[in-house]
């Protein structure tokens, strides 16, 4: 158990604060917005809206200790974290792709991909023109083309995993940049303030920036998916929002 207050956009931690990811403490990042993601001990998402920072017993979905894949036993992780200066010519979707080791898919690599490991497998996600292909590799989805990327002097690739359960209840929050999902297992539903979204295994999706939204695991299973923020990295990738979804993934 913890307790963290907010004073002077910095947290203080006034309790002691448990190991999360593999021993390793926490990172909290708070400037105006928080790039921070709670999981209850029931591997829900505690909901924490902007201005009240008690979320008792949450751990925080952290930075991986070994980048490009999510610890054992661990239902979130940030796996990667990349920065590029120039975005490709457009218009842009994300491709996933598979290859047999990871040196394979460093060699295919370029300034806009990025290579992980999740569900048994070795992937290279990259941003490029719809329709394009990595030699030697297993092609696996493509997006449709993503919502426009709010131009900046540099970018940031943040990829995230997690495998949630139906009861999770993910905080409401924006991005700086589009959101992107491809789900390896089971089902989601994306609320927006105009709209719902939804996916399955082996589908993707994607939200807009600066868009209030919440996230809702649909169906009796767990829904393990990788997730993408491509942004302005002189931003913050990462913001809770004082915004009331209307429950329209459960109508």
């Amino acid at each position: 158990m913890y307790t963290a207050v907010l004073r002077d956009a910095k947290i203080e931690i006034l309790d002691d604060w448990p190991n999360c990811v593999g021993g390793i403490m926490p990172r909290l990042i708070i400037s105006l917005g928080l790039c921070f993601a709670a999981i209850a001990p029931s591997s829900a998402i505690a909901q924490m809206n902007p201005g009240d920072p008690h979320v008792a017993g949450a751990v925080a979905c952290n930075d991986s200790p070994t980048p490009g894949k999510r610890p054992p036993n661990t239902d979130c992780a940030v796996l990667l974290h990349k920065t590029f200066d120039i975005l490709p010519p457009g218009p842009l979707v994300w491709r996933f792709e598979n290859f047999s080791t990871a040196d394979a898919a460093q060699s295919a690599a370029t300034p806009t991909s990025v290579v992980l490991e999740a569900a048994g497998k070795v992937w290279l996600l990259t941003l490029a023109a719809k329709g394009d292909r990595s030699k030697n590799a297993t092609f696996v989805a493509e997006t449709e083309l993503l919502p426009p990327i709010p131009r900046g002097p540099s970018y940031e690739i943040v990829v995230s995993q997690a495998n949630l359960g139906p009861d999770a209840n993910v905080m409401t929050h924006k991005h700086s940049g589009p959101e992107t999902w491809f789900l390896l297992t089971g089902e989601q539903c994306l609320e927006l303030p105009d709209r719902t979204v939804r996916a399955r295994a082996g589908q993707t999706m994607s939200a807009p920036a600066e868009t209030p939204m919440k996230l809702n695991i649909i169906g009796p299973a767990k829904r393990d998916a990788l997730f993408l923020v491509v942004h302005d990295s002189s931003k913050s990738w990462n913001t809770f929002v004082d915004w009331q979804p209307k429950g329209l993934c459960q109508k």
